[in-house]
């Protein structure tokens, strides 16, 4: 019975310390840092100056080109499949600039502007307004902006035509990059900027530009304390602007530019660390990549062959009107 008694104090006081114990064991692993993210890669992809070259093929000459659109897109789908972290932009003049866009520019279609429909097709996330947007007149921009599934920017834009009021100065990208449902949001601003001169807009109503360096400068410091990060899309070229994590000041940096036709597409791998509480660009790559071996886009090239054929035959047709008038 004394061995039972004491046996029974053993074990009492043993659950006892036990019980004692539990909240410093579950104060030492609350205080236990939470381990910030890994790493986080986003890729920043660009096109420029497409001028109207949709298919991989010169008007020009005519014969098969390595350009286009639909060799772009092979590539584009191949950087959204390895890293869903994309960005895909364009620094405008993409309306306007080939016997393609001046036939669907000048003759009545039931298809929609060609244009729009293979940048709607591609996703993109924001395109600069250039001067190869203007070039068919006010009326003409009017009627297809609307088709736009993306944004089209302008920071150094102003007017006060109602139908024009779509173009925006900058937008901000939210991208989630949290793993297990966990909600990490990395925001990037992207600003517009258009090299657009006053004689291009002779005709346009209450369209006016003004400084692009100066319309930059005043997006940046509205939006700067929003974002981790800027992207600067002007018509010639793109800038990455971010924050040091170590000194905090500002940096700038330029990405590849583009090549014209849809020759090549810049990419730019951003690399973000979060410290603290704040997400800081810390390394940038670079780099271009070119069209000469890339494939075309099998289903991009099939939603686009109607406009090519529907061009080829009009310049077929021009072409025989033209020899019958000299003979």
């Amino acid at each position: 019975m004394q061995k039972s008694c004491k046996s029974f104090m053993r074990l009492a006081t043993l659950a006892l310390i036990v019980i004692l114990c539990l909240p410093v064991l579950a104060l030492a692993k609350a205080k236990q840092p939470e381990l910030p993210p890994a790493p986080v890669k986003i890729t920043l992809l660009a096109t420029a100056r497409v001028n109207g070259h949709i298919i991989d093929w010169d008007y020009k000459f005519p014969r098969v080109a390595e350009f286009g659109l639909v060799r772009v897109s092979s590539l584009v789908k191949e950087q959204r499949q390895s890293n869903p972290y994309t960005i895909l932009v364009d620094g405008g003049n993409m309306l306007s600039g080939s016997a393609l866009t001046d036939y669907f520019a000048t003759t009545p279609s039931k298809l929609p502007n060609p244009m729009f429909a293979m940048y709607n097709y591609l996703g993109y996330d924001a395109v600069v307004l250039g001067p190869g947007e203007l070039a068919y007149g006010p009326a003409y921009l009017t009627k297809v902006l609307p088709l736009a599934r993306f944004p089209l920017l302008s920071a150094n834009t102003q007017t006060s035509d109602k139908a024009l009021a779509a173009i925006k100065p900058y937008i901000i990208k939210e991208i989630n990059v949290g793993k297990d449902k966990k909600k990490e949001i990395i925001r990037i601003g992207i600003i517009g900027a258009s090299s657009i001169s006053p004689d291009t807009t002779a005709g346009y109503t209450g369209l006016k530009f003004t400084d692009p360096e100066a319309a930059i400068d005043a997006v940046t410091q509205k939006i700067g304390n929003k974002v981790d990060a800027i992207i600067v899309v002007k018509n010639d070229g793109l800038q990455i602007n971010g924050i040091d994590a170590a000194t905090h000041a500002k940096f700038s940096v330029a990405a590849a530019t583009p090549g014209k036709f849809g020759s090549s597409l810049s990419k730019t791998d951003l690399t973000f660390e979060k410290i603290g509480k704040k997400w800081f660009l810390t390394h940038t790559d670079t780099a271009s990549n070119y069209m000469t071996v890339t494939k075309t886009d099998k289903n991009m090239s099939d939603a686009a062959w109607p406009y090519h054929d529907a061009t080829l035959q009009h310049l077929e047709a021009t072409k025989k009107l033209a020899e019958n008038a000299k003979s």
